[in-house]
């Protein structure tokens, strides 16, 4: 297990379909590549919270929330819906609904889905909206995240990353994307993870630093 030195900031790690050890493999392999093109996680911290980005589903408008069969599902648009309902944060380009935020909750998710399966989800999903444009920078720039996670240091027990916040946000967008717009939508679990927490007005403050010294 990586030991990351004790700082504020958290690390952020790129992963996609190719990555044999995250979940989106497992989708590779149902329904090749072709179909997964374009989708990727950024996580922060050692391991949560993550954040999934998905490509531009179509005519989600017409149906709210979307209706998904687990049973059937062939196209990359099915895919993409499957994907949205399985992640609690996921950001989607989408020029109508641009800046927005809507949440399916576990209730609505478990009404909206069929599947073989008899789970039954216990969480909501928050999508937020922004527009093609974004995404599409934001894209890029998980791509450089990506060769900056390759550069970490290994030092005796400590891991000295390269993707420190403080960092990244000096020359890329989505850091700041990240802790303005979605950070505020982390439940206590999630803000523990990367060493914050709400105080009693609602504001998301620093609690622990990360990793040991």
């Amino acid at each position: 297990m990586k030991n990351y030195r004790k700082e504020f900031n958290y690390i952020i790690y790129y992963s996609d379909s190719t990555n044999e050890q995250d979940d989106l493999y497992f989708y590779t392999e149902s329904f090749g590549q072709d179909k997964m093109n374009g989708i990727f996680k950024l996580t922060l911290g050692l391991h949560f919270p993550e954040i999934l980005f998905l490509p531009k589903i179509e005519n989600i408008h017409e149906s709210w929330p979307p209706y998904v069969d687990y049973r059937i599902m062939q196209s990359a648009q099915d895919v993409y819906l499957g994907l949205l309902y399985e992640q609690s944060y996921i950001v989607l380009p989408d020029k109508q609904w641009a800046g927005t935020v809507k949440i399916i909750e576990k209730e609505v998710k478990n009404v909206r889905t069929q599947s073989d399966s008899d789970a039954q989800f216990t969480y909501k999903s928050t999508l937020f909206f922004i527009t093609e444009e974004e995404y599409e920078i934001y894209r890029q720039e998980a791509e450089k995240i990506h060769e900056l996670n390759d550069l970490e240091e290994y030092r005796e027990y400590e891991t000295i990353s390269k993707t420190r916040t403080e960092d990244l946000e000096k020359y890329m967008k989505v850091p700041g994307f990240i802790k303005e717009k979605i950070l505020p939508y982390f439940d206590d679990r999630d803000l523990y993870e990367i060493s914050r927490k709400r105080d009693e007005e609602g504001n998301i403050i620093f609690t622990q630093t990360i990793g040991n010294k």
